[in-house]
């Protein structure tokens, strides 16, 4: 009732709006969008809350859907930002952008481009698309989608935000072995961003060459950033000469401060190249003179550098404290990292703090304390190793989130199939008391919707599989590192089958009943170990594969007696026993053979995958996924 009163109020007020002819003032009472000002759910107080409190900005998204307040399309791209930026879940994040970009969708961004507003929000799409693949490290996802978003930049005259996008291309370019293809793109548009006297081109350009330095800097192509930051200062001296004759400045802006922070990064970049130069590896060919010549440019820059008022901020400290050391200035450098450590606070599991490290540990070394510099580097590899075991848990969730989503949506989409089907037998009923023609015509009617239902089914099984896949194979490599972790820190994790090797052996010499051991004080701790051992195997060598594998081959294959089996499943396990693991290990497999080798008959199929006969693999496949063998290839045939 009170959302159907918020509704009607909106109503009012906009209806009065254009009676009083104040429509026409979209910042009266609708913004761009077209939701009411005057209500709680719109997109700004959303937003306001997406980062501290990512639940209730959903809700109030799908309220503002529900009333009417924003469309479809815009709730889905806010709900995007906010998995992306407040539940930090880039997986889902990028479904909720695809899902806008799906062309069989009739509700989706590309199946409704009406208006200029409908285009801005497309780019924006990939543009969030472009900072998720980012942060999944999917660099051929990263190319995709910002030459996609740099077309709509440049359809839409917006060069800022194609120039940022050429930059992510260029960036991926150089990490993937393109890096001259890279930066000979950026160069282009460098080329061309400089041509125009305009204060908007002059800030694209500054950020756009701040992007090629970068590479430069990380593929360690010094020489290349010397003429490249002499290009810039010269372009920063014509905008300080000539301030007047470029266009767009912002009212009430101070062109200097704009000339002092791209002066002070362009000459911290341009010392920093020098002071590589003079001690990198190759510098003992050059003569004393030219050695000398470097240093003091070097100097010369970082003089010129520290006269801006961009030296005093902390992004200065973060540029130059490589060069500082470089250059042996140790007390700047502690100095400088002593700001960045107050500016970093308790946060030392991070990569910034891991570089500040290694700054640190190479400092040492270069002034002769040897057991900091060990201390430092050991403290180094201990948290890289924390980073890269948190990134691999990380990736774990996000698959497991997937795979859970996918399991939600089949779960519902087998309860709505139900559902359907109940209604069709009871409407066939009634309808049959009618008129034969009448019911044919209704059953065929609902045969279809059933069939396209079918067609989602089979869909959502083989997503379902498919990430169920990945999960069981992050979750293995998962296993293997924690292993390794344990065994650096003096634990002991041993293999699978060297596992059941102790445990049979352990069984022989104790001359252990066959069912006494397995109700023991520590037999539920056991079965779930042997469990876990055995599972390892049988996935790992397809033992399940074998229609003959069950309880009497795996004690002639370990050794250990039928009743600890049988209990390891049993009591250890999540499954009831032996044949229902199996049966679950092999219709995974079965669907991947229905889908890939229409060749195979069904008989064939339940061969392969190990069931004793087609009629036992169609029953347990219909009870798993509600679907026959048949109906679900049919259905895959058609997708």
């Amino acid at each position: 009732m009170q959302t159907r009163n918020l509704t009607v109020l909106t109503f009012a007020i906009t209806l009065l709006l254009v009676l009083t002819g104040c429509s026409g003032n979209r910042q009266a009472g609708t913004d761009r969008h077209g939701q009411g000002l005057d209500t709680i759910y719109t997109e700004a107080k959303a937003m306001s809350i997406h980062l501290s409190k990512p639940e209730h900005a959903m809700q109030l998204i799908d309220s503002a859907v529900i009333v009417g307040n924003i469309s479809w399309q815009r709730g889905q791209y806010l709900k995007a930002i906010t998995q992306y930026g407040g539940l930090h879940n880039f997986v889902l994040s990028r479904q909720t952008c695809l899902d806008l970009l799906d062309t069989s969708n009739p509700k989706s961004l590309v199946s409704n481009l009406k208006t200029r507003n409908d285009s801005d929000d497309l780019q924006s799409v990939y543009a969030l698309l472009v900072c998720v693949e980012r942060g999944l490290n999917n660099d051929a996802a990263v190319i995709r989608y910002a030459t996609e978003a740099a077309k709509l930049d440049h359809a839409l005259n917006l060069p800022g935000q194609a120039a940022n996008m050429e930059g992510n291309i260029a960036e991926v370019m150089a990490r993937t072995g393109k890096t001259d293809e890279g930066i000979s793109r950026l160069q282009t548009l460098i080329d061309e961003l400089r041509k125009k006297d305009d204060f908007n081109y002059m800030t694209f350009y500054h950020n756009t060459s701040m992007s090629l330095l970068h590479i430069l800097l990380n593929h360690k192509r010094y020489a290349e950033i010397v003429p490249a930051c002499e290009s810039m200062l010269q372009r920063i001296n014509e905008f300080s000469e000539h301030t007047d004759r470029f266009e767009h400045l912002p009212k009430d802006f101070d062109p200097k401060e704009f000339e002092d922070f791209a002066r002070g990064q362009t000459l911290a970049f341009l010392t920093t190249a020098y002071a590589r130069q003079y001690t990198s590896a190759d510098r003992g060919e050059l003569a004393p003179a030219a050695q000398a010549e470097l240093l003091s440019k070097a100097r010369r820059a970082e003089a010129e550098m520290f006269k801006t008022n961009w030296s005093h901020t902390i992004d200065c400290d973060r540029m130059m404290t490589a060069a500082y050391h470089h250059l042996g200035e140790f007390q700047r450098f502690d100095e400088a990292m002593a700001r960045l450590d107050e500016s970093m606070g308790d946060d030392t599991l991070s990569y910034n703090f891991l570089t500040g490290l290694g700054l640190r540990a190479t400092a040492a070394k270069m002034r002769g304390r040897w057991a900091e510099a060990v201390s430092l580097q050991d403290r180094l590899f201990t948290i890289r190793d924390s980073l890269d075991n948190r990134n691999q848990r990380d990736k774990l969730n996000e698959l497991a989130t997937v795979y859970h989503l996918q399991e939600e949506r089949f779960a519902r989409q087998e309860a709505e199939n139900d559902a359907h089907l109940m209604k069709l037998y009871l409407l066939f009923i009634g309808v049959a008391l009618l008129a034969a023609i009448a019911f044919a015509a209704y059953f065929f009617y609902k045969r279809r919707q059933t069939n396209q239902k079918n067609r989602v089914l089979a869909r959502e099984i083989a997503e379902a599989i498919k990430y169920k896949e990945m999960w069981e194979q992050t979750t293995a490599a998962q296993t293997v590192q924690e292993a390794t972790l344990s065994s650096s820190e003096g634990g002991i994790i041993a293999p699978a089958t060297k596992t059941i090797e102790r445990l049979r052996v352990g069984e022989q010499s104790s001359g252990m009943a066959p069912s006494g051991a397995v109700e023991g004080a520590s037999g539920a701790s056991e079965a779930s170990d042997l469990y876990m051992r055995l599972r390892e195997v049988i996935l790992r060598e397809q033992l399940y594969l074998d229609p003959r594998l069950d309880r009497q081959a795996l004690v002639e294959r370990f050794g250990l007696s039928k009743e600890r089996i049988g209990a390891a499943f049993a009591k250890g396990s999540p499954f009831k026993s032996l044949i229902d693991f199996l049966t679950d290990c092999r219709l995974p497999y079965a669907a991947k053979l229905l889908a890939e080798h229409p060749e195979l008959s069904i008989a064939d199929v339940a061969h392969a995958s190990g069931f004793p006969s087609a009629d036992t693999f169609g029953r347990n496949f219909k009870q798993k996924y509600a679907l026959t063998p048949s109906q679900f290839r049919e259905q895959q045939e058609l997708i």
